[in-house]
């Protein structure tokens, strides 16, 4: 008789990561209900408006990089230049966008008021939402899981406290003044640490650059194979991305502000539930790897499937029946009006989180076509959705509308899995290749978003030594290196987690 198969423990660095996401998760929360609490429902949702928006146009300009710097194999040499080079077109693109916005649609909105200060803060958030999801793209891509991955999520999420603290204590009322505070505190932080570790100072002078002609110390574009492995992950990182954070991004450009801040109170508390429950997805992920017997690994998904579901539901629940009460003793009573939808999208959370699961293990699989497919449909499928739900309902009808967008890419993705599973071919096809930049197919993340960072790269906590640089890297289900599956907006991201209320960045999805 065999013996049977000791119980899986968390590595040091998953549970690192499971207390980074908690102790974010509690900066968080701090931090969006004293916002709450000092600027009322109307205040709350412009700035959460615009940290939404910037939070979005940095999604949709983030290339791929983060996910990068996890798998690309080469040198640290020549990356300053280029990270902050695009930084800075992000934060450019950012004032030209948001300076016409506030000129043009929004100034005609009698309960927005986008002034320079806001227009700058935004942009400035913009650009601290890239450094924030590549600084903890070089933490993973640096195997520094356990410290420096934390730091760069923790140091912003308390900077930005401390920074709300003395806003309320000061009496400071305008929103675009939190929004400047909030951009700087995330900002600054991990960029410090990209010029700390990547400082020229740093690097050996013999290391020489592919054509020999010393160092890539100026250089503002970065190497030809990096490209190739950032575009390589970026369509699937914005397709994972978009699906959750559409129907904040719609919330906040067609609905009051009062409601915009009624709705990121719901997002908060989702937020809550599903940081807890993607634990599950990360311990079996692990377990899939040392699997070689395709009916092991079926039944292995069957049953991680099965727990999922049971410990969202044990988890949502519970908070969905003391909804009305939290948000009480958390925002305070101007937020009451936020029960009824915060009840819907907690247990939208459930079907969420199978589908977080089912994504980790389908990249697993070098899937990443078979996600797309799903994603695309059940994108277009939201955006009518929501556009119908917005316009003939409440928020209510927004988060109805996205827990049926969670739950019916949960049984396409659980479908498409089985087939994978059941596939001889699909086995014998991930023996054959070994490569460390492209994939098939998280960011957050992971980190957990307000987004990994958001944006975000999801972490799986499985980490394996890959390459002769000695960094490490989330491994696929048959050990090989793969990028960072983006983080759902349920997971914890180093910088669009800091008010509590995430934002379409990292690393949900």
């Amino acid at each position: 008789m065999s013996r049977p198969d000791p119980p899986a423990r968390l590595s040091r660095a998953t549970v690192a990561v499971l207390a980074g996401n908690a102790a974010t998760l509690v900066l968080g929360t701090a931090t969006g209900a004293l916002a709450a609490r000092t600027l009322g429902p109307t205040g709350r949702g412009e700035l959460l408006t615009l940290q939404t928006w910037a939070g979005m146009l940095a999604m949709v300009l983030s290339l791929g990089v983060s996910q990068a710097l996890v798998t690309d194999d080469g040198d640290d040499d020549g990356l300053l230049g280029p990270l902050l080079a695009h930084a800075g077109v992000v934060a450019a693109a950012g004032g030209a966008l948001f300076a016409a916005t506030a000129a043009g649609a929004l100034a005609r909105r009698g309960d927005v008021h986008w002034d320079a200060v806001a227009v700058v803060g935004a942009s400035c958030f913009a650009a601290a939402t890239i450094v924030g999801s590549n600084a903890a793209g070089l933490a993973q891509r640096r195997g520094r899981m356990g410290g420096e991955f934390q730091l760069v999520r923790l140091v912003p999420a308390a900077a930005t406290l401390g920074a709300f603290v003395l806003l309320a204590t000061s009496g400071v009322g305008d929103p675009g003044r939190w929004m400047v505070a909030l951009a700087l505190t995330a900002l600054v932080p991990p960029l410090g640490y990209h010029l700390l570790v990547l400082r020229p100072t740093r690097m050996s002078p013999t290391r020489m650059s592919p054509a020999g002609r010393g160092p890539r110390i100026g250089a503002l574009l970065p190497r030809r194979a990096f490209v190739r492995s950032a575009l390589a992950a970026y369509g699937t990182v914005v397709g994972a991305q978009l699906i959750y954070k559409l129907d904040m991004l719609l919330v906040t450009a067609f609905r009051a502000a009062h409601e915009v801040a009624f709705y990121g109170v719901a997002v908060a508390f989702a937020t809550a539930c599903s940081t807890i429950c993607q634990a599950t997805g990360m311990v079996v992920f692990s377990r899939l790897r040392s699997m070689v017997d395709p009916r092991a690994r079926a039944r292995t998904v069957r049953r991680a499937v099965l727990a999922t579901l049971a410990i969202a539901a044990a988890v949502a629940g519970p908070v969905a029946l003391l909804t009305p009460l939290g948000i009480r003793v958390v925002y305070g009573a101007d937020f009451a009006p936020a029960a009824t939808t915060t009840r819907i999208l907690v247990l939208a959370a459930i079907p969420q989180s199978v589908d977080y699961l089912l994504i980790h293990v389908l990249l697993g699989f070098r899937s990443a076509r078979t996600v797309l497919a799903v994603q695309v449909p059940v994108a277009l499928a939201t955006v009518l959705g929501l556009v119908v739900a917005l316009r003939h309902t409440g928020l209510p009808g927004v988060a109805a509308v996205s827990g049926a967008t969670y739950s019916a890419s949960a049984a396409a993705l659980y479908l498409a899995c089985t087939r994978q599973l059941a596939d001889p071919r699909q086995h014998a096809h991930t023996g054959q290749h070994a490569h460390t930049g492209q994939h098939a197919h998280t960011g957050q993340h992971a980190h957990t978003g307000q987004h990994a960072h958001t944006g975000q790269h999801a972490h799986t906590g499985q980490l394996t030594h890959a390459g002769q640089l000695g960094r490490t890297v989330p491994t696929d289900l048959a050990g090989r290196p793969h990028p960072a599956i983006p983080a759902p907006r349920t997971t914890i991201d180093p910088v669009t987690d800091l008010t509590g209320d995430p934002s379409p960045i990292q690393e949900r999805r």
